[in-house]
């Protein structure tokens, strides 16, 4: 999963270390009703602690608001913590799949507003009459291919995006003009504004002169315009929300970077140099111990007692797959059907080790079958005058635990250990840093 494809968990509201149970649920001194909590002086507003709640609940109907409001608290205080470390937040980091970060904020910020407001936008976009989003636009769309290819265009082997000077051109160039209300100034969409807003993957469509999907991403864009547009003119939220709301977003990912950088957070796109830092230091005596204490994290199949039924056609094979489902037993499915010199013996495999599954490739299907339940049809690794199917069946399977020294649990078991020294190292770190932190709750308001 990337990360833009994360639901409003991006911007999580609840932490995987339970920070605040670790500190204490502590409130010092009355607050405004207008108020929710004040963390280092800085108000968290009632109004947007409402928008984090009812975004929480449409995943969770069941959150509580002490629970969101302990979320954003805990994201706050990890926010300070790296700013006081002088860590690398939202200026510096892009995300891992190419957004810079503002765009990443914009696709948060979108998310939740998207979520927390989803009866009221649909209803004002119903009420708008509006069904294509560039019904918004104010004139035609400039996609000329002639005015765009200069911008666009890539100097092979030099660059793989726009060079300064094609920004600059990019960023005065107007590719839509829209205005959402009758009355209102005309706003303007350059073609930087719409470059910058995507990943590696999607700039290549626009370098390739892509007009149609130019185009959908001109669309999408004036729908984010339009939940922005709604919520700061039409959902009643106070300014002071707004800017609160944008800093719990910048806050959450403030701390997943923060946790990144302590080595506690990673995903399939990232390398973790502290987590893998750390790992290189477990010792042998760790990795073994471990191992002692999560033996069944290393069960491994050792060996199968299997059978195979052999027939000429996917048809045929999918026929007896078919009986055998339906309760044709699969010794008499192999002395009816199989075409293998072993039809007679019952078409068994005997016993299939992790050595013997090499020879051939049946005999490595095998080895990974369910037990007891008849496989699916597998097609034979040959041209096609000579192509055959196998269906298996395994009987018996016998495990075992992967040995000790063996490299995958070297490094599962490193992996594991490691996770828990940062963790044990950052909770004492933040629990060192919290002691300085001024933290006000307002009960009345939970």
């Amino acid at each position: 999963m990337n990360r833009v494809g994360k639901t409003f968990a991006m911007v999580s509201v609840v932490s995987a270390l339970s920070i605040l149970a670790f500190l204490g649920w502590r409130q010092w001194g009355p607050l405004p009703d207008s108020v929710a909590a004040r963390v280092n002086g800085e108000a968290i507003p009632a109004e947007t602690l409402n928008i984090f709640v009812a975004a929480t609940r449409r995943a969770n109907p069941q959150a509580s608001r002490e629970s969101v409001l302990k979320g954003l608290i805990e994201n706050r205080l990890l926010a300070d913590m790296a700013d006081s470390e002088h860590a690398h937040g939202d200026e510096t980091r892009e995300g891992s799949v190419g957004y810079d970060a503002q765009t990443l904020h914009e696709q948060q910020r979108f998310r939740l507003l998207r979520t927390a407001y989803a009866k009221e936008i649909q209803a004002a976009v119903s009420q708008s009459g509006i069904t294509d989003s560039l019904t918004w636009l104010t004139a035609p769309l400039a996609l000329s291919p002639e005015a765009l290819a200069p911008m666009l265009t890539l100097e092979q082997n030099l660059y793989t995006t726009m060079t300064k000077a094609q920004q600059a051109q990019a960023a005065e160039y107007v590719i839509a003009r829209y205005r959402f209300a009758e009355g209102e100034p005309e706003q303007t969409l350059s073609l930087w504004d719409l470059y910058r807003r995507q990943n590696i993957q999607l700039k290549v469509q626009m370098h390739n002169m892509n007009l149609g999907f130019i185009r959908e991403a001109i669309k999408q864009q004036l729908n984010m315009e339009y939940v922005f547009h709604w919520f700061e003119h039409e959902s009643g939220t106070s300014a002071a929300a707004i800017v609160a709301m944008d800093r719990c977003i910048d806050d959450a990912r403030q701390r997943e970077v923060m946790l990144h950088e302590y080595g506690l957070m990673h995903d399939i796109h990232d390398d973790n140099p502290a987590l893998r830092a750390q790992a290189e230091a477990v010792t042998a005596e760790q990795v073994a111990e471990y191992y002692q204490q999560h033996q069944d994290e290393f069960v491994r199949v050792d060996k199968v007692r299997a059978r195979h039924l052999r027939v000429n056609s996917q048809e045929e094979a999918d026929r007896v797959v078919a009986e055998i489902k339906q309760g044709l037993p699969f010794e008499d499915a192999v002395s009816r059907y199989s075409v293998a010199d072993d039809a007679g013996q019952g078409g068994k495999l005997g016993w299939v080790d992790r050595e013997s599954r090499n020879d051939d490739w049946i005999r490595a299907l095998a080895f990974v079958q369910p037990e007891g339940r008849v496989s699916a049809a597998f097609r034979s690794p040959t041209n096609n005058d000579d192509a055959y199917w196998e269906i298996l069946w395994v009987d018996e399977k016998v495990t075992g635990f992967q040995p000790v020294e063996s490299e995958s649990v070297r490094y599962r078991a490193s992996m594991a250990v490691a996770r828990v020294e940062l963790q044990k190292a950052f909770k004492a770190r933040l629990a060192e840093a919290s002691d300085a932190a001024s933290l006000r709750v307002n009960p009345e308001l939970l």
